[in-house]
C-alpha cells in the first residue's frame, strides 16, 4: 500500500514538472521572430571638381593681356578657375601651395609685397580662394589687398598652408551644387618693374595647389 502511494506521489511530481513544457509546446505555433540584417557602414560619397591645370602670368610692365572677353593689366594674375562640391555631404577643405622657378629663371619669390619698386628681380605671388554661389568668375568679389590671415604667399621650394579652412555645403537633393558650394581661386601679387637684371622670357614660376577634402556630418536639425 505504501508503494502505491509513493508511486502516485512520483507520478504527480512528474506531471507537475512536465506541465510547463507541455504548455510551451502548445504555444509554439504562436511564436514569431524578427531578423534584422546589418547593411554595412554608410560611407559618404565624395565628388569635388577641380581643374587639373591653370596659367599664371607675370606682367611687370602691366601690359594689357586678353583673358576671355576681358583685358587684364595686373602684374600677377591667373586665368579664372574654381572648385565645386558635388558630394552628398559637406566637406572641409585644407589647402597648401608650393612654388618653384622655371628652369633658367633667376628671379626670386618674396614673402611680402614689393610695391613694384626695387632693384632685385623679385615677385610677390599669393593664393586666394573665395566661396561663391556661382561658377561665373564675374560673380566673385576678390579681396582688395594681400592679408596674411586670409591668403597664402607662394614661397620658392616651400609648402605653405592656407590659413583658412573652407566648408563647402553638400549638393542639393536635385544633385546640383548648393549655394556656397563653389570656390573660385586665383594667384595675385606684384613684381619689381625695373630690376637691375632685366626680366626675360626665361623667368616664370610653377605653382602646385593641393586640396585635402574631409567629409563632415550634416548639422543637427
Amino acid at each position: 500500500m505504501k508503494r502505491k502511494r509513493l508511486l502516485c506521489a512520483v507520478l504527480a511530481l512528474v506531471l507537475l514538472f512536465s506541465a510547463p513544457s507541455a504548455a510551451l509546446a502548445a504555444n509554439a505555433n504562436n511564436m514569431r521572430t524578427t531578423v534584422i540584417d546589418g547593411d554595412g557602414v554608410r560611407l559618404p560619397y565624395i565628388q569635388v571638381t577641380i581643374p587639373s591645370r591653370g596659367t599664371v602670368y607675370i606682367n611687370p610692365f602691366k601690359l594689357p593681356i586678353a583673358i576671355g572677353d576681358g583685358e587684364v593689366k595686373d602684374q600677377i594674375f591667373s586665368a579664372p578657375a574654381n572648385i565645386a562640391n558635388k558630394s552628398n555631404v559637406p566637406v572641409e577643405v585644407d589647402i597648401t601651395v608650393f612654388g618653384t622657378l622655371k628652369p633658367g629663371s633667376d628671379m626670386h619669390l618674396v614673402s611680402s609685397p614689393t610695391g613694384g619698386t626695387g632693384t632685385a628681380k623679385n615677385a610677390f605671388v599669393y593664393f586666394e580662394i573665395q566661396q561663391s554661389d556661382s561658377d561665373d568668375p564675374e560673380d566673385v568679389t576678390w579681396d582688395s589687398a594681400y592679408d596674411p590671415a586670409k591668403h597664402a604667399a607662394v614661397i620658392e621650394n616651400r609648402v605653405v598652408t592656407y590659413p583658412v579652412k573652407l566648408t563647402l555645403p553638400a549638393r542639393t537633393l536635385d544633385g546640383e551644387v548648393a549655394p556656397g558650394g563653389y570656390a573660385p581661386f586665383r594667384l595675385s601679387g606684384d613684381a619689381v618693374k625695373k630690376p637691375t637684371n632685366p626680366w626675360t622670357e626665361l623667368d616664370g614660376i610653377d605653382v602646385i595647389i593641393t586640396y585635402t577634402f574631409t567629409p563632415l556630418p550634416y548639422p543637427a536639425s
